[in-house]
C-alpha cells in the first residue's frame, strides 16, 4: 500500500498460504472502484510485493518456477452475493465482499485454460452468468457505456 494515498487504497480481500499471500486492493475513488492485485512473499517477519497488476494472473513461485500462484478476481454489481467459477472442470464459489470477488490457487502450473464465471448468486438464487455478462452489469451500474456497445 506504500505509495498510494490512504483515501485511495483499501484492502478488499486477501488470502495467504504459508509465506505467500495475495491482496486485492481498491485504489479508485469513492463510487468508482479500481481493483489492483498484489502477489506478496514473506521474508522473515515482513511481507514484500513480488508482482502486481490490474487483472487476474499467474506468477511463478520463487523456489519452483514451474508452479505458481493463480489469482482470479473482479468487480461484482450490487445484489450479487457469490460468484461460481469453473476452473478445469472444478466448480468453486467465491463470496462477494465490498463489491468484488477473489479466488487464489496456490502452487499450480501456469494454466492453459483460465477460470471462468458460470453463475452468480443473487438473493439466495443461483443464475447462469458469464465473465462478459458480469462485466456488462458492473459497467451499467457505474454508468460506463464503453462495454455496453
Amino acid at each position: 500500500m506504500v505509495g498510494f494515498p490512504p483515501a485511495h487504497c483499501r484492502v478488499v480481500a486477501s488470502q495467504s498460504c504459508g509465506k505467500d499471500a495475495y491482496v486485492l486492493l481498491d485504489t479508485g475513488s469513492t463510487g468508482q472502484p479500481y481493483l489492483y492485485g498484489v502477489n506478496c512473499h514473506k521474508k522473515g517477519e515482513r511481507w514484500f510485493e513480488s508482482a502486481s497488476g490490474n487483472g487476474s494472473g499467474w506468477e511463478g513461485a520463487s523456489d519452483d518456477p514451474a508452479l505458481g500462484t493463480l489469482s482470479f478476481w473482479g468487480d461484482a454489481p450490487a445484489g450479487v452475493d457469490s460468484v461460481r467459477i469453473d476452473f478445469g472442470g472444478a466448480i468453486v464459489d467465491a463470496r462477494v465482499h465490498l463489491g468484488a470477488f477473489l479466488l487464489v490457487w496456490w502452487r499450480v502450473p501456469s494454466p492453459t485454460q483460465w477460470p471462468c464465471i458460470v453463475a452468480i448468486q443473487e438473493e439466495g438464487v443461483w443464475k447462469p452468468e458469464s465473465d462478459f455478462g458480469l462485466q456488462r452489469r458492473v459497467a451499467a451500474e457505474r454508468g460506463d457505456p464503453g462495454i455496453l456497445r
